[in-house]
């Protein structure tokens, strides 16, 4: 019963050194989910924007995709890619793309008196997809 009482008195002494320690930390929110797919043998690019809340109190010593801005890859196969961040002309919000390119190789469909039959076929598709959350990390009230 004592060690018990002396380890819960110890841990109570961390975890109040720990909340001290974490209230200088910066604040991480999420501010928007982006997904864009395609199909096999298609590719497609997605433009958003989003808002960014309280942008001048973003913690600009966090080096993400822009300073203060974090992505997370929720959902990436085949050809993906998210690119061309950049912080609206206001400061306010951010800009960006998101890209999928699906699988497998088109093949066209035969020709019959120079003319062609039918249409083509997607060979080994696969779909592609591309997904991200965005955080901001914003400084701690001082």
């Amino acid at each position: 019963m004592r060690a018990y009482i002396t380890w819960s008195f110890a841990m109570l002494t961390v975890l109040a050194g720990t909340a001290t320690s974490m209230a200088d930390q910066p604040t991480r929110i999420k501010i928007a989910s982006s997904y864009v797919g395609a199909n096999g043998c298609h590719d497609t690019t997605q433009s958003f924007a989003t808002q960014v809340p309280n942008a001048g109190r973003l913690d600009r010593s966090y080096h993400g995709v822009l300073d203060g801005i974090e992505v997370v890859e929720t959902a990436a196969n085949n050809g993906h890619a998210f690119r061309n961040f950049a912080f609206t002309s206001d400061g306010n919000g951010i800009t960006y793309q998101l890209y999928a390119k699906g699988a497998g190789h088109w093949v066209d469909p035969p020709r019959a008196f120079g003319v062609q039959v039918g249409g083509g076929v997607c060979v080994g598709a696969a779909g592609a997809s591309e997904g991200i959350d965005i955080y901001a990390h914003y400084k701690q009230n001082s």
